[in-house]
């Protein structure tokens, strides 16, 4: 073996700018020049951001007194089989019986644990660039939809806008990440077809905290 991918790789994450969209409350991402190669003979910035800036993982600290956070999880539980399902063409909520509906055009043959919901949000130009984007026209999961994620035994769900849950709520949150269900939230899947895939997503390692940015890719066989 060679040791390289043998497959596409689709890079879904979001952007991280000045102008990336953030969470209403959520501080906006800075990147200032602190260095320069003219002056210094080198580069170097400072950057700062949220800890739930562009596409991010949601640790159960982000919403659970004494959860875990984003150091302590499993990497195990981002790397592996991740199917997509695709809701683009869905106006609303969605709910358990639409993921097992659309689920089930896989047949028998999906082990995947990772889940990754494909919705008419999906690209980084849906929002408008500044720190109100309105959350509350997005497709959102309900909670059947987080019941039905932990019956089937999901340990990872994603989805392509700012949050899984409802503006304002944070039940579907509490309910996976009370059952360890990992979120990834803000995800570009608008050139992702609905299939099986190889999915990674690894976290900043910041001690202590409730979330964290992650660089995301999909590997689909060549």
């Amino acid at each position: 073996m060679d040791g390289s991918i043998r497959g596409k790789v689709i890079d879904i994450s979001v952007c991280i700018s000045k102008d990336t969209p953030v969470y209403p409350g959520d501080p906006k991402p800075e990147i200032e020049k602190i260095a320069s190669i003219q002056k210094d003979g080198f580069a170097v910035s400072r950057i700062t951001f949220g800890s739930h800036t562009g596409t991010h993982i949601d640790a159960p600290s982000h919403v659970i007194e004494d959860g875990k956070t984003i150091d302590q999880l499993k990497l195990d539980n981002l790397i592996g089989s991740a199917v997509v399902l695709d809701f683009s063409e869905k106006g609303e909520a969605i709910g358990g019986n639409d993921l097992d509906v659309a689920h089930k055009r896989f047949g028998n043959t999906v082990s995947s644990t990772i889940l990754l919901v494909k919705t008419r949000d999906s690209g980084e130009g849906r929002y408008t660039t500044f720190s109100d984007p309105p959350i509350d026209r997005t497709v959102y999961l309900d909670k059947s939809a987080a019941e039905w994620i932990i019956k089937n035994g999901f340990k990872v769900v994603g989805i392509d806008n700012l949050s899984v849950d409802a503006q304002s709520q944070t039940v579907v949150h509490r309910l996976l990440l009370g059952k360890g269900v990992l979120i990834v939230e803000y995800l570009d899947l608008h050139v992702v077809e609905e299939g099986i895939y190889f999915f990674a997503c690894l976290p900043l390692k910041t001690v202590g905290c409730d979330g964290s940015p992650a660089r995301s890719i999909l590997i689909m066989d060549s």
